[in-house]
């Protein structure tokens, strides 16, 4: 037991560490509204480090199926909120779409699914009481604040046996 949990530790830093890239992403997401180009450029190299630390952390992990884990990840994240941007005329925007794109590498698809789902459920429950309390409508809100709680459960649930 005691082997499993120090291999996993340098995953455990590495979820850690891009919980705290999210964090920078959504504090200039919530004061700007947008999500640089830039940033998610500089942002891509850090998420493509998960894939050979996958393999050499998880043995049993095949470095065939880790690379079909972040593909699939990617390109769920990338399509399902495209096609909500488009189905809302650009409810969602470019930078949230690619930003989830890339969180989609290290998370994998259900990773990433159940911190899109969460998300949503903490920015709802946000914009109601919010829309209890102040009667504001809503308008447009910065998602990537919402979306980092979301990962950090989820990375935290993961932790629990």
């Amino acid at each position: 037991m005691t082997g499993i949990l120090s291999v996993n530790k340098l995953l455990i830093t590495y979820h850690a560490l891009t919980l705290l890239f999210l964090a920078g992403f959504a504090l200039y997401d919530k004061r700007h509204h947008r999500i640089r180009n830039a940033a998610l450029l500089a942002f891509l190299p850090w998420c493509l480090l998960y894939l050979p630390l996958a393999v050499c952390t998880c043995p049993w992990m095949a470095f065939a199926e880790a690379l079909l884990h972040c593909i699939m990840g990617f390109l769920s994240g990338f399509l399902l909120l495209l096609s909500v941007s488009l189905a809302t005329n650009g409810g969602i925007g470019g930078g949230d779409i690619k930003l989830v794109a890339l969180l989609g590498i290290p998370f994998g698809a259900s990773g990433l699914m159940a911190a899109l789902a969460l998300s949503c459920l903490f920015a709802l429950a946000h914009l109601g009481i919010r829309n209890a309390f102040q009667r504001i409508p809503a308008g447009n809100i910065p998602f990537a604040p919402y979306l980092f709680f979301g990962c950090m459960a989820v990375t935290l649930l993961r932790l629990v046996p």
